[in-house]
Parts: structure tokens; sequence; C-alpha cells
């Protein structure tokens, strides 16, 4: 039986958003039901990392529909990392944004940010700070009861150019509706964001920038909900993929 993350993820291809999903970890029986389902995974090593901007070995797996179209843009990638310039690292970004059918809009303002040495996870956990996500998703956890704003969260490590971007809201409304359990897929996004919140929060406890004021004074209003907020990210940190498969095995 294949993997409740992996499942779910799929909802992507299938609800006809993207040809691709990338894929953290996939065991022998997971490769063998999803080649029994049609799919096609391929193992990509990058050489140099348009995320982190440095040389790297890290291995991608791409679970894809039509494999043609997708090795089509890899190999795009591969040529463009022989030669890591500015330039071509957006253009890295713009083209993996594409095979896994990110809104052009988000790809650009993300690729524009790294390059420009600024953080769009910040941004997007600012956002969600600012417009009650956070909170919402922990008073209902393990719930799915999501504020449909945070919609545009609809996977993980995918930072919309801004949290109400129409084109990312909408493609987070199109899978929910083609299978709502995708939902809980959501609830987990918006916790791997949580993550450095109160990593910020335990480590800096006079924060000198904005990020870290804002962060510490949105902790510290919590209330009675930072006791729950703290064990549940926690628990996430100690094995994000463990914790997926648990939550979505247990609720969805």
């Amino acid at each position: 039986m294949l993997n409740p993350s992996v499942s779910l993820e799929l909802v992507r291809i299938e609800a006809g958003v993207s040809n691709c999903i990338q894929a953290v970890l996939l065991s022998r029986d997971d490769l063998d039901h999803l080649r029994r389902m049609g799919y096609s995974v391929i193992t990509y090593r990058w050489l140099f990392d348009p995320i982190t901007l440095s040389l790297t070995n890290r291995l991608s797996f791409y679970i894809c529909k039509e494999r043609t179209k997708a090795l089509d843009i890899l190999k795009r990638i591969e040529s463009l990392e022989k030669d890591p310039t500015s330039n071509n690292v957006k253009k890295m970004i713009m083209l993996e944004g594409k095979l896994l059918g990110y809104p052009k809009c988000c790809t650009k303002s993300f690729s524009q940010k790294k390059i420009g040495g600024k953080s769009p996870e910040k941004d997007v956990i600012l956002d969600c700070i600012d417009q009650g996500v956070f909170v919402e998703v922990l008073e209902n956890f393990p719930e799915p009861n999501l504020p449909e704003k945070s919609y545009s969260l609809f996977t993980m490590n995918f930072y919309p150019c801004k949290l109400d971007c129409k084109r990312a809201l909408n493609v987070g409304r199109m899978l929910v509706e083609y299978n709502p359990k995708y939902r809980y897929k959501i609830v987990l996004n918006v916790l791997n964001l949580l993550v450095p919140v109160f990593e910020v929060y335990k480590s800096f406890k006079h924060p000198k920038t904005y990020f870290g004021e804002v962060v510490h004074s949105f902790v510290e209003s919590l209330g009675d909900l930072k006791r729950k907020a703290e064990s549940i990210v926690n628990e996430f940190r100690k094995d994000p993929v463990r914790f997926e498969i648990d939550y979505l095995r247990r609720y969805a």
C-alpha cells in the first residue's frame, strides 16, 4: 500500500495541477505501487542547490506522469548547473517550479528573493502570523478546519509570493475540491512553517530584528494555546516524515 503522504500528494497530478511531485521518502513497496499505477520515478542528483545557493550532492525524487516532459526540464536544469550565475540560478528555480506546477508569479518571487539575499520563508511566516493562520490551525488541530487563506500553502516547502496569491489559492481550492482529504496535507504544511517560529523564539530571548520581534510577540500572545503549540511542534521536529505519515494514517 502506498504511504499516505505520497498518495495524497499525487492528487496534484490527478487533478491536473502538475506533471510531477517531489517525494522525500519512497520505500521499495512505494516504488512498485507507483509503477503499477503508471507513474515514473526519476532520481535527480543536484550539483548546485538553488535553495541554499551552494554546491551539493542532494538527491531529489520526482514522481511524474509524463516522463519525457519531466526529463526535458531536468536536462535544461542540469545544463544551467554547470554555470551557476545569478541569472542561471533564477532560471533553475523557474524550471523546477514549472516541473512541479507552481504558479509562475510565486516561483519568480521566490527566485528574486533568493538571489537578493532575502527569505521567502520569513515573508510567508509573517503573513501567517498577521492573518491568523497559525492560530486557527493550532486551535483546531488535529482537525483540518482551515481558513481558506491557508490554501495557498498547498505543498511542503512551497512559498507563495503572498499568502493571498490568487493563483496559489486557486490551486489549493482545486486540490481540496478534488479530494477533501487534501486539507490534512495543508495542515502539515502550516506546521512545517511553525517549526522555525519556535526555533527563533527559543534561540533568541532578546531579538534584534523585526522578524524576531514579531515571532516573540506572536508566541507570547498564544496564552493557553502556547503549550499545545510547543507540544505539536516538538513532535513534528523529531521526525517530520514519520509525524506526517502517522498523522495522515490516523486522521485522514
